[in-house]
């Protein structure tokens, strides 16, 4: 696992272990962050409804530890190498989660707005696609259903 807050890597990690606020400040930490010109993030959060609009309650995430920080770190490197991407850090929690309770981070320091805002998106739509992590909806019905 991830032990000091104070320099934040990409991957999963523990609900409660890690804040956005610390992801920041790692990104700040970056010998090449004088050249960005702002820093983007994006926060994924539980909400009340499942992709078909069952009413959701509740939220368990768990993941392949080894196989998503994999994809993380291939996500976060491929997206370096764009054009005034400066850095990238992805963070994907696992545990229980109530609606509005965050899941995911990406931050994104670019050197300019444009290309920070499309690496967030692109970062998104990777690792929704590529990550081991597995989420179980809990219905206020009282089923439920594991989507990766």
């Amino acid at each position: 696992m991830h032990s000091n807050e104070d320099f934040a890597k990409s991957g999963i990690y523990n609900k409660g272990e890690i804040e956005l606020e610390s992801i920041i400040k790692s990104i700040k930490r970056n010998p090449k962050i004088k050249k960005a010109g702002s820093i983007h993030t994006f926060t994924g959060i539980v909400r009340d409804s499942s992709i078909k609009g069952k009413p959701v309650i509740s939220m368990k995430i768990d993941a392949y530890d080894e196989l998503a920080n994999q994809s993380i770190t291939k996500i976060c490197e491929s997206l370096k190498r764009e054009k005034g991407i400066i850095d990238v850090i992805i963070v994907h929690l696992k545990g229980e989660f109530d609606l509005s309770e965050d899941l995911v981070y990406v931050v994104v320091a670019s050197a300019h707005r444009r290309e920070g805002f499309a690496a967030i998106s692109k970062a998104v739509e990777m690792y929704k696609k590529e990550i081991a992590v597995w989420k179980r909806e809990n219905f206020n019905d009282g089923t439920s259903e594991w989507i990766h």
